[in-house]
């Protein structure tokens, strides 16, 4: 008798675990691609997480996943060269033709037909034995079929109403989630939970829906909401706003961000000349340490350098302190109660920082 219900409670322990995951299945046939090897990656073309070899032009990968969400794919063929795949989306951009690398993880994925080479605009640097294709018309799910019908900009400029209505329409849709996850500093509390209640059941089991909900709270109390204590460069953590100064300007930046480092010697230009009662903060977002240093190092930048994770509970107060969105460079100027005197996002002329300080 025990045998047996031993035996029974592994089958449902095996079975709930085994329901805990989904699957993507990925189908291809391509005439005109040659054999070689596709890889899968997840979000990021670097993020690759399976691949398989392609044999005039037929392939097939299953991927499982928890939630659903973006992927790409990308070949190299025997004689090494990368061809990058590009989809017609339903939606348009600035009214063009809205083209993407992703589509979303649902249950199948069938891309059937030739592919067409084309050239990038001016402008866009290719790598060494990459060619551009523009893939067929995809079989795809709702998920996908939600990511293509939305506008690339529509959280820059859809109010509060359109977003609902969007959301309405794409209960299901985590591409929805995760825009909104990204753009959660340009609403208040009460809008994104208004936002939330619309998903469905589904989307409000994933982590993401979870940890926005949690944020969402926490943004209703900003008002008790401390700085946090950041890292400096001796690895301690510190108060990084000193209140002697009325003003202070924070940079957010990173070492690999090509317009951050553009920027510091125009922020070096305006700190000679700077107010005595300001003081300037840069805070980077960089993952490995070592880099950071090593770039701390070389730029020589003479006011006070500190970093944090997107994992600690400090980036998440930073975000609603200083409605920062995770684009760098970041520059916010506030004063000694944290007000917002005045914020920009991307690289900053000398002059442009001149007008900053003088707000």
């Amino acid at each position: 008798m025990k045998c047996y219900f031993f035996l029974f409670c592994f089958v449902i322990i095996f079975t709930t675990c085994s329901q805990s995951k989904r699957q993507t299945i990925i189908e291809g046939n391509i005439p005109n691609l040659p054999d070689g090897t596709l890889y899968l990656y997840e979000d990021l073309y670097t993020n690759i997480v399976d691949s398989v070899y392609t044999r005039k032009g037929k392939f097939k990968i299953i991927y499982q996943y928890d939630q659903s969400n973006y992927l790409g794919i990308n070949h190299i063929d025997k004689k090494g060269i990368k061809t990058v795949f590009s989809y017609l989306t339903y939606a348009k951009y600035k009214n063009n033709l809205r083209y993407t690398s992703r589509f979303m993880s649902d249950s199948l994925i069938v891309i059937s037909g030739n592919v067409k080479e084309y050239q990038p605009v001016k402008g866009v640097i290719v790598e060494k034995n990459t060619k551009l294709v523009d893939a067929p018309p995809l079989k795809v799910g709702k998920q996908t079929r939600a990511y293509y019908s939305i506008e690339m900009d529509f959280f820059n400029k859809a109010d509060s109403k359109a977003i609902k209505e969007k959301i309405s329409q794409y209960p299901y849709s985590y591409h929805l989630l995760y825009e909104l996850e990204k753009n959660k500093n340009k609403y208040s509390a009460l809008q994104i939970k208004e936002f939330l209640q619309l998903f469905d059941k589904d989307v409000k089991k994933s982590d993401v829906y979870k940890k926005l909900f949690v944020y969402a709270g926490k943004k209703e109390k900003k008002a008790k909401l401390k700085t946090p204590l950041l890292e400096d460069m001796n690895g301690k953590k510190v108060t990084f706003i000193d209140p002697k100064y009325d003003k202070h300007l924070i940079v957010f930046w990173a070492s690999w961000c090509g317009p951050c480092r553009e920027e510091i010697p125009f922020l070096k230009k305006v700190y000679v000349s700077k107010d005595p009662k300001l003081e300037f903060i840069s805070i980077s977002v960089d993952k490995d340490k070592a880099t950071w240093k090593k770039a701390l190092n070389k730029e020589q930048m003479p006011w006070k350098q500190f970093i944090v994770n997107d994992k600690e509970e400090a980036y998440e107060d930073l975000q609603i302190l200083f409605k920062f969105n995770n684009a760098i460079p970041y520059t916010v100027l506030v004063d000694n109660n944290l007000k917002i005197l005045v914020s920009s996002t991307g690289l900053s002329s000398e002059e442009q920082l001149k007008d900053i300080l003088g707000k």
